[in-house]
């Protein structure tokens, strides 16, 4: 087993409700292993006409790997 510090700057498409949310930043987050502890630590909005939001979220992830028995 193996944990992992994860830095993810993303942007939050419109289509993404705020109920939404948490599963979709967990979706992102376990491309890399499974989200042990997560967390928002920023939110900036963009003045570009789509009004964009980025998110910075920060994690710990767990991936597993085989055992080396040799």
């Amino acid at each position: 087993m193996k944990l992992q510090v994860v830095e993810l700057d993303l942007k939050w498409p419109d289509e993404v409700s705020l109920e939404d949310l948490r599963s979709w930043i967990f979706m992102r987050l376990s491309e890399f292993g499974d989200p042990l502890r997560w967390a928002i630590t920023s939110i900036e909005s963009t003045h570009s006409p789509d009004s964009l939001k980025k998110l910075r979220v920060e994690a710990i992830v767990m991936n597993l790997e085989p055992l080396d028995l040799g």
